[in-house]
């Protein structure tokens, strides 16, 4: 069953929508332009940041740190990963952690389940559909990014989260990506004020890229979107932010979450706990010198320092779920279900929070 999901993500990855813009001319958007899908963000991993990452695990190899294999997704949701790496904190923290990056959370999910990786940072809702669909030795056990996941709506269009509501039932074209924190922020929002996708004209898309074009050539008139990606459709296109995860499932939204499986944490609980710790640490610098941080940052993550710096704070690291946020999984978790996702109480048997640091 699980192949059948992630199959079925995959598919999604690799097939370009058909929708139309106005006047009826079919917009068609380019399958090699369809870079990734994830429920985090997208960056673009420069030469320059690419060495860096590189010299980063040398380094930790040199010293004989303590092999840990890491997928992750281009995410800003990673963040904090990508800082801990470029400043050395696995090197001192005995650890050698070898990063390796997927444009699709099904590939992260399916590399997991393959054994050829320890942990993804990827979204929850993913890990929660795993689970559902029977691979039931995945387990939660820490945060990775919060909030973050954007309701926009193009320039020219309704301009609010009221707007959005009174417009249902008149064809108002709405776009997302199915089993993803991305489909979670515009259902969750419907469903609070008592709408479905029956109450809008609905495109399901296979890649951010595709909506963010689909906003340009006016092709939609509302879709979902992931940091950084979203503040360059809002900076470029002039686009407008309707609202956020955190008023769906907030308000201490997780997006991309650590997930694991049973046998590693049975064999390396001590290297998960170490870990864990060290991308807490990593996530502080955020709160005491943002400036640096995105000195740190900006080479790795391939968009202009402007962009970054707004999309990075409108989605942090979460390394730490607490109580209010594993509250805020099982409310997202509710719209999931009702979606036909999930079964009601995956939450509370996926999570295993007791690696996380204090």
């Amino acid at each position: 069953m699980i192949k059948n999901i992630i199959g079925r993500l995959i598919r999604k990855n690799t097939t370009a929508p058909t929708i139309r813009e106005p006047g009826n001319a079919l917009f068609i958007p380019s399958r090699r332009r369809f870079l990734c899908t994830c429920g985090c963000g997208m960056f673009y991993v420069t030469a320059a940041g690419a060495g860096l990452l590189a010299a980063a695990t040398r380094t930790e190899a040199a010293a004989g740190g303590t092999v840990i294999r890491v997928g992750h997704l281009p995410a800003g949701c990673v963040s904090h990963l990508l800082l801990a790496k470029v400043r050395g904190k696995f090197t001192k923290a005995g650890l050698n952690v070898v990063l390796t990056q997927f444009n699709s959370p099904g590939d992260a999910m399916q590399s997991l389940i393959a054994n050829n990786l320890e942990i993804i940072h990827s979204p929850w809702t993913m890990t929660a559909a795993a689970y559902t669909a029977g691979t039931t030795d995945l387990r939660i056990i820490g945060g990775s990014g919060q909030a973050g996941i954007e309701l926009v709506a193009r320039n020219g269009s309704v301009r609010s989260v009221e707007e959005f509501i009174d417009a249902a039932g008149k064809g108002l074209r709405v776009g997302t990506l199915r089993l993803d924190t991305l489909e979670l922020v515009g259902y969750g929002t419907m469903s609070q004020h008592g709408k479905s996708y029956d109450d809008y004209h609905m495109t399901f898309f296979p890649s951010m890229i595709g909506m963010g074009e689909a906003i340009a050539n006016k092709a939609l008139d509302v879709c979902t979107l992931a940091q950084p990606y979203a503040e360059h459709v809002v900076a470029e296109q002039g686009a407008v932010y309707l609202t956020d995860s955190n008023s769906v499932w907030g308000p201490e939204a997780a997006d991309c979450v650590v997930t694991t499986r049973t046998r590693t944490i049975d064999r390396q609980q001590d290297v998960l706990r170490t870990y864990l710790l060290v991308l807490q640490e990593s996530a502080r610098a955020f709160a005491e010198d943002y400036e640096t941080v995105l000195d740190d940052l900006q080479p790795i993550y391939g968009v202009p320092r402007p962009i970054l710096s707004v999309a990075l704070k409108r989605q942090f690291p979460n390394p730490v779920i607490s109580q209010t946020g594993v509250n805020g999984l099982r409310q997202g978790a509710k719209y999931l279900t009702e979606l036909g996702y999930l079964k009601p109480d995956v939450i509370d048997t996926v999570l295993d929070l007791q690696y996380q640091p204090a």
